[in-house]
């Protein structure tokens, strides 16, 4: 008896168990879902050679050269993370990745373990990017045809409810790569193209589970009747399917907040129903106090959870779990015909930098983490994403979560014969019926898997040039259907659609260096005026850490062909006119060392006024985005932080250029400005100028009281006319409160000698200058000894030093460059987050700072490495 009662015992507990796993499929919609990530087998259609270096093709996959991996990944991702290929970061190591490897197609395969908590549910495969195309097997069966399957932008469901079964079952995904001439995914010209083409599954696959009726792409579309007061009207739709060939009655369930709407549907055999909650007929969508979504600056980015259950009989059939936020987009032209946007009815200027994935499309949440808070912490509001980004949702709900605006849209890959492999014409090279039908759909596809993000502000619709006209007409109608509620640019470039009008934008470059009194002094290409959608002052040369993981010791120094590999491509391949700038006005580098650190001053010179400009000029600048926010590979040109998450002095200098409430000083006028990103006026501000010689003789020091309205910018001090003083000279700025509390210092270092621009001979990526400023007097500085503290704690999974630097001497203490690193092997820490780098420290003035970094990147204790151009060890 008490075995047959231990029996019973454990049938009751393993039904209450089945009862309770029943219970959670029902209350978590990711329990429906069966994510396919791990445990993956890839190989070859064919053999590899002994030596690695060509594939022979018989007709079979051969284990010869099978590995495991995880998806999502692309093929010689996969490889590379099994050390099949040397790092093809370093040197030129990916030149010599044999590419008949991937000119035929690979297969991944799976086998799939269906629990009996699915048996009768309705399943599909649900494929979120495969580049390019592929045939699918099942248990054998083939169940989609590469002929169909294919579009490196198309997301696709396959119903397998009558070829899976419980237990265990095979899946096979032959994958081909993309042919010149696809829309595939393009890093066009800032890096060497991945071997691979990045064929593979870059985007997760997963089975979903329902009953009879399942829920499908809820959006939820906001309508802001007033931002102060939070009152707002929502509309929510959603997809519901039948999948049953019965007439079903089904009962739908929408939460959010303290909202809640039941609603009975009525579904035909088989029938998708598009079905829409208006504020009209359901009044508990009109809500008052909602917490608004908002960028970085502007307030909170609040969020909500929008839950849809459905329901046959009381028993649950589904459930879509979305997150969302209420804000409303808007868009005008202002009477220069320059594009400016608003949101939530606030004026709203875009400050971004533009987005590159990993060569290889290998994602980790906490590396995309990094770098939106480095976002954040530059003071930047927006990401432009040339192209569909990410191999997951995270970088979008990321940006959500952090208030980071995003501008997403195709690449100007598809615009160049060069990139696609086809002939193009003036509208770029989607020119046939076929064409045009697999692009509108890739872009719906896109559309419909990111319209709920509120962080992201515009669909760009094409790059370099405009999209033709056949295929405007369908993007417009596709977009008046499944997303309304945001604007569409036509073209990124200066350019006019016969169907849209002007794009009211600009994309004019320049894209290498130019001196810093470019961006007031220009005005018919990059100056500061409209929105640039892609600009920046080319090279930026990342410190020694970074330099030694991408060049042979014996390529670190003089400069030459290896560090041009590590360029961009085309007219970018070389350094030559970076160096011609560095040359003239801080004097040719003997060493290394001395090098790296005049590089850092050029970083940070150089994008400081390119933001700065458009925040002086915000009455007719609607918005910039440098040229590159950040690196797919180890680079020199185009990013504020590296491949390997380093920051240099153009991060710094963005991070000053930004801040929200700002002290500037106009290259253009000589002026000094007050800027004002804030949805609020200032009052009672007091400003604090002060002029130094090159040996730190006070000339001028001034201090001025003003008031400044919100989103506003404003003169309120000249230098045209200092008077006497050495041809490098300083100035420093300080932003004080009325009781005195610092808020903003920016420090500059000026020449009486002027970079003078010859704008007679701009180019489209580079405009020349007749005469360079001189800093040559730098060198006569004399050393400085400065001093520091630290003091370090854990704060849940960060570590935080608070550090203060004092400069005791009678000088200042130009330009300190400050790293952390491990204390028990000397590597730099990443990522860091710095409240401030590369700074100047007056006479006898004493700074606090702060660090953050995560702890799991620290081993033993932190050591911090400061050095200054003229700072004693």
């Amino acid at each position: 008896m008490v075995i047959i009662r231990k029996i019973y015992l454990k049938l009751v507990l393993l039904i209450i168990i089945q009862l309770l796993a029943v219970s959670v499929l029902a209350q978590d919609n990711q329990n429906q879902i069966l994510k396919l990530d791990k445990n993956w087998t890839l190989q070859p259609f064919g053999e590899w050679t002994e030596d690695g270096s060509i594939l022979i093709i018989p007709n079979i996959y051969s284990d010869k050269n099978l590995i495991s991996c995880n998806v999502p990944t692309t093929v010689l991702g996969a490889l590379i993370n099994q050390g099949k290929v040397k790092d093809p970061f370093f040197a030129d190591n990916i030149e010599r990745i044999p590419k008949e490897w991937f000119k035929s197609q690979w297969q991944f395969s799976k086998t799939i373990v269906v629990d009996k908590l699915f048996s009768g549910l309705h399943s599909r495969l649900c494929f979120e990017g495969v580049n390019y195309s592929a045939d699918v097997f099942l248990n054998g069966t083939k169940i989609a045809s590469k002929d169909t399957l294919a579009g490196a932008f198309r997301r696709f469901e396959i119903d397998i409810t009558k070829v899976i079964k419980t237990g265990s079952n095979k899946l096979e995904v032959i994958v081909f790569p993309p042919q010149p001439g696809d829309y595939t995914i393009g890093f066009v010209d800032w890096t060497p193209a991945p071997t691979d083409r990045n064929m593979g599954l870059f985007r997760p696959v997963n089975i979903r589970f329902n009953g009879a009726v399942s829920i499908n792409q809820p959006f939820v579309k906001s309508k802001i009747i007033n931002a102060k007061s939070g009152d707002v009207e929502l509309t929510i739709e959603a997809q519901l399917i039948n999948h049953s060939a019965s007439q079903v009655k089904t009962n739908v369930n929408l939460a959010f907040g303290d909202v809640k709407v039941n609603r009975t549907i009525v579904l035909k055999p088989n029938e998708s129903q598009l079905v829409s909650w208006s504020p009209e007929l359901y009044p508990q969508l009109k809500l008052r106090n909602a917490k608004l979504w908002w960028p970085v600056t502007m307030g909170k980015p609040d969020l909500y959870t929008l839950k849809l259950t459905s329901s046959i009989d009381n028993k649950i059939t589904d459930i879509n779990i979305t997150k969302f936020g209420i804000r409303e987009i808007t868009d005008y032209l202002d009477k220069n015909g320059y594009r400016f946007y608003k949101v939530n009815g606030q004026n709203l200027q875009i400050r971004g930098g533009g987005w590159t994935d990993d060569l290889f499309l290998r994602e980790t949440p906490e590396n995309v983490e990094a770098q939106v808070q480095y976002t954040k912490l530059m003071n930047l509001n927006c990401i432009r994403l040339e192209g569909f980004w990410g191999a997951s949702s995270t970088l979008y709900d990321l940006c959500d979560k952090y208030g980071i605006l995003l501008m997403v849209g195709w690449s100007c890959q598809w615009e160049h014969a060069k990139y696609l492999g086809k002939a193009v014409d003036e509208y770029g090279g989607i020119v046939t019926t076929q064409d045009i039908d697999l692009v509108a759909r890739s872009l719906v596809d896109q559309v419909v898997w990111l319209r709920n993000h509120p962080s992201l502000f515009v669909w760009a619709l094409a790059s370099d040039k405009i999209s033709r006209p056949k295929l405007e007409k369908r993007y417009i109608k596709d977009l008046s259907i499944v997303d309304p509620t945001r604007p569409f640019l036509n073209s990124c470039a200066v350019l006019k659609s016969p169907i849209t009008g002007p794009s009211g934008v600009k994309m004019e470059g320049p894209y290498d260096y130019v001196t810093p009194n470019y961006w007031y002094t220009d005005t018919k290409r990059g100056g500061a005026y409209g929105f640039n959608t892609e600009t920046g002052p080319g090279p930026q040369i990342p410190p020694i850490e970074s330099l030694k993981k991408m060049l042979p010791a014996d390529k670190l120094w003089p400069i030459n062909s290896m560090w041009n590999y590590h360029c961009a491509r085309a007219v970018f391949n070389d350094l030559n006119r970076y160096l011609n700038a560095l040359n003239h006005r801080y004097g040719e580098a003997q060493s290394l060392d001395e090098f790296l650190m005049k590089a850092q001053m050029m970083n940070y010179e150089a994008i400081r006024p390119m933001f700065e400009s458009f925040a002086v000029n915000r009455a007719t600048a609607g918005g910039i985005v440098q040229w590159m926010l950040n690196a797919s590979w180890p680079k020199l040109y185009w990013q504020l932080y590296d491949y390997y998450l380093m920051p240099n002095a153009a991060f710094f200098g963005t991070q000053t250029a930004l801040k929200p409430l700002n002290l500037i000083y106009n290259y253009g006028d000589k002026n000094v400005y007050v800027t004002n990103d804030y949805r609020i006026n200032q009052h009672d501000l007091n400003a604090e100028i002060i002029v130094f010689d090159i040996n730190s003789k006070v000339v001028l020091a001034k201090k001025v009281k003003f008031d400044v309205d919100e989103n506003q910018s404003k003169k309120i001090f000249s230098l045209a006319e200092i008077g006497d003083i050495s041809t490098t000279y300083f100035v420093d700025l300080r932003l004080k409160s009325a009781d005195n509390k610092s808020i903003t210092q920016s420090f500059y270092w000026l020449s009486t000698k002027n970079d003078d621009l010859d704008f007679s001979k701009s180019e489209w990526y580079f405009t020349p200058n007749t005469t360079f400023a001189d800093f040559s007097g730098l060198k006569s500085m004399p050393k400085v000894k400065i001093t520091y503290k630290k003091t370090q704690k854990v704060v849940g999974n960060k570590t935080v030093i608070d550090l203060t630097l004092k400069n005791p001497s009678d000088k200042i203490a130009f330009f300190i460059e400050m790293k952390a690193k491990n204390n028990q092997n000397g590597k730099v820490i990443l990522p860091v987050f710095w409240s401030d780098n590369y700074i100047s420290l007056l006479p006898g003035e004493v700074r606090v700072m702060k660090l953050e970094m995560n702890n799991s990147d620290i081993k033993g204790k932190v050591d911090l490495d400061i050095k200054g151009f003229n700072c004693e060890p």
